[in-house]
């Protein structure tokens, strides 16, 4: 407990303060434009503000070569997405990204509708780089399965995960007969051993981003890899998890991008009811589904030599406009591929690289 919160000159020192009004406990408000500690009512409405949680302050992102997030390294990533996509990714692999080579693509049932769920693993000695790549949702059945199932989490229904977090109950169930029992993690630890030393990218869209995310947090968490030699990076990511799997996230990943196109409309599934923690009280807030750093948000699209911005809030209603985000075919046309004909045409390196 402080005094009077103006006595706090740093975001972190304030987000962890509070005062007593009429005996009432006051949380101390950071408010980010004006760089100033203050009360309930201290911070211009609508601006960025950080309380409760040092968590909750501004990161600025990576800017170094090597940590930085550029167009150009998304497409490639996004290519082996791309090629995730075909039951054999052999031929799109080699039409598009010829360096890399398949190690073996898995595919299980993960639900009761008999929806599936599909990855891969592949190699690239070029890039010195083990890649761990998973498909994303199909558009009809097994969305309305994760948006049942993201309702279920907006009211506090979460499967615990590691460090203390939680994930949507779909996500964990995929997650684990997908990569823990199907056969994923057993291959990866050959190749950790065959291919040591190399990067671990991991990567994925929609649902196969939160897969991305939940196996890159798994591997490091449990000691398997290395953080600095974990890269993640997700393309039309929902929140896969609650506030404590947000925290967890960037305390172990150091490289880690939610990459979204536009108005996506997806990357606003589960909604969060209180992301500002103003509301509800701490145990509720830090059940509500919550995102991680970082935003890399394509609000014109992304057409080559678009320039993306880059978020340094924890939750994305500080850079993007939250209420917009409705449209379909934003979610389908990453870097303005349909994954469909992408396939048909056989994987053009020109369409993506």
């Amino acid at each position: 407990m402080v005094s009077v919160c103006s006595d706090m000159k740093d975001c972190a020192s304030c987000a962890e303060s509070y005062i007593h009004v009429f005996s009432f406990k006051e949380d101390c408000r950071w408010c980010v434009k004006d760089g100033t500690c203050g009360g309930p009512f201290s911070c211009t409405q609508g601006e960025p503000t950080a309380q409760r949680d040092p968590f909750k302050c501004p990161t600025p992102f990576p800017n170094a070569k090597g940590r930085r997030y550029t167009d150009k390294l998304g497409r490639s990533i996004y290519s082996l997405v791309l090629a995730a996509n075909a039951q054999d990714p052999t031929e799109c692999l080699k039409n598009s990204r010829p360096d890399v080579q398949l190690i073996k693509r898995y595919e299980v049932e993960c639900d009761g509708a008999h929806n599936t769920c599909a990855g891969m693993l592949a190699v690239s000695d070029e890039a010195k780089a083990v890649y761990v790549v998973y498909k994303g949702s199909s558009v009809d059945k097994q969305l309305f399965q994760e948006f049942v199932h993201g309702v279920a989490a907006q009211l506090g229904a979460w499967e615990k995960f590691v460090d203390g977090s939680g994930v949507m109950t779909y996500f964990y169930s995929a997650f684990t007969k997908l990569f823990t029992t199907g056969g994923m993690k057993k291959e990866l630890l050959n190749l950790k051993k065959k291919y040591e030393g190399y990067r671990i990218w991991i990567t994925g869209h929609s649902l196969g981003g939160s897969l991305a995310s939940m196996t890159a947090l798994y591997l490091v968490n449990q000691t398997i890899f290395p953080a600095d030699k974990v890269r993640l990076v997700t393309f039309g990511e929902p929140r896969t998890g609650n506030y404590l799997y947000a925290k967890a996230i960037e305390k172990n990943l150091e490289f880690r991008y939610r990459v979204v196109n536009k108005n996506d409309f997806v990357t606003n599934i589960p909604g969060s009811l209180d992301p500002d923690n103003r509301i509800l009280p701490v145990a509720s807030s830090e059940k509500q589904p919550y995102y991680y750093r970082f935003l890399v948000h394509y609000e014109d699209g992304m057409h080559r030599g678009a320039e993306p911005e880059l978020c340094e809030y924890a939750e994305d209603n500080y850079c993007r406009n939250l209420g917009m985000t409705l449209d379909t075919n934003d979610h389908t046309t990453y870097f303005g591929v349909n994954g469909e004909q992408f396939l048909k045409d056989k994987c053009p390196k020109s369409a993506i690289l």
